[in-house]
């Protein structure tokens, strides 16, 4: 199974929750944050489910200056969580990330994705992070064979569930 036969993210409440302190503890400096989801493709029979079973916060250089704000995380970093993600069988399912207003992606979130695997998702969340335990505060992308593609709000509101429990 592969992300793209993915119908649906489900994602923990506890996991939105640590991802939502992660982005406020950078958005009260005023940076951007990164948080990664990980977990396992399930296939249910009658859906196949993209399973976020934690998040990771990787290190990452915040980047604040004249021209605006983002981070950056090292060859290195990403070289070992690849490693550890496949030594686990876990894969990487969604990125999130956090913009000081409106939340969509930009040019430079498309062209630095980490996520790149067909059928992976990219969040961004708005206000630092301030309100990040609202999906509906969210901006959904997905990644076609054309790129990052816009989830509309019904579409985001169908396909990426916060449960209860794990």
């Amino acid at each position: 199974m592969n992300l793209a036969s993915a119908e649906r993210l489900t994602i923990p409440r506890a996991v939105v929750e640590e991802t939502a302190e992660a982005l406020r503890e950078y958005g009260e400096h005023g940076c951007e944050g990164l948080v990664l989801w990980v977990g396992r493709i399930v296939d249910k029979g009658t859906v196949t489910d993209a399973r976020v079973t934690h998040c990771v916060v990787p290190p990452q250089r915040s980047i604040r200056s004249e021209d605006g704000v983002g981070y950056f995380v090292s060859s290195e970093t990403l070289f070992e969580l690849n490693r550890v993600l496949s030594e686990r069988q876990l894969r990487l399912l969604a990125q999130v990330h956090s913009h000081p207003t409106d939340a969509y992606h930009s040019s430079t979130d498309d062209r630095y994705a980490i996520v790149t695997a067909q059928g992976g998702f990219s969040i961004v969340v708005p206000d630092f992070g301030k309100h990040a335990e609202d999906p509906k505060t969210w901006a959904a992308y997905r990644l076609g064979p054309d790129g990052w593609t816009p989830l509309t709000a019904d579409t985001a509101a169908r396909c990426i569930q916060v449960v209860e429990g794990a």
